[in-house]
């Protein structure tokens, strides 16, 4: 099986504090400017852009050009399909609360943003599995095992007892959500 590396490299762009901050702003004022969206989120407006640009790339904003003004909007890129299911999980999470929600947001995709972490919450996901059994079905060195588990702990996906891993029911939206694109079929 061949992994598609979408949903981990949107989960790298969603990492980052200020493109979750830009993604916040976009959602809340749609069709804001870049120079809007740098000024509200108190950085450059040549690092609002390019940090719009890396949220453009992964399908979660939309833009539209009027003259000389570029608006961003929360239009879900429709060859991404990942894009419209976490965009509405993310509108969710924010509406819920500001900071304690991104930090949260941003442990989500930090823990799904290498290919790995991905396999191993996908097998999981198909059943309680002990280190060696990881290691075994997957190919992955037994300290990449550990660590990427380590991660995929931190941030309440996976619970490790008695030497047996097994997935958390997390009711996060977004970790709901990417839970079902990493269960979803490649």
């Amino acid at each position: 099986m061949q992994l598609n590396p979408t949903l981990w490299r949107t989960c790298r762009v969603l990492a980052g504090p200020t493109r979750l901050r830009l993604l916040r702003l976009v959602l809340a004022k749609p069709g804001a400017t870049v120079t809007r969206l740098a000024t509200d989120a108190e950085i450059s407006l040549s690092r609002a852009s390019q940090e719009l640009r890396r949220l453009q790339s992964r399908g979660l904003v939309g833009v539209e050009r009027h003259a000389a003004f570029v608006r961003y909007l929360p239009t879900p890129d429709p060859q991404v399909p990942s894009a419209r299911p976490l965009l509405l999980a993310l509108k969710l999470a924010f509406d819920q609360g500001r900071h304690a929600q991104d930090e949260t947001i941003r442990l989500l995709a930090v823990a799904l943003s290498h290919p790995r972490r991905i396999l191993l919450l996908r097998e999981l996901l198909n059943g309680p599995r002990t280190l060696l059994m990881l290691q075994s079905s997957l190919s992955i060195p037994y300290p990449s095992v550990v660590r990427n588990l380590r991660v995929l702990e931190e941030a309440h996906l996976v619970r490790g007892r008695g030497g047996v891993f097994r997935p958390v029911r997390n009711s996060h939206p977004v970790a709901r959500c990417l839970v079902t694109l990493v269960n979803s079929p490649q």
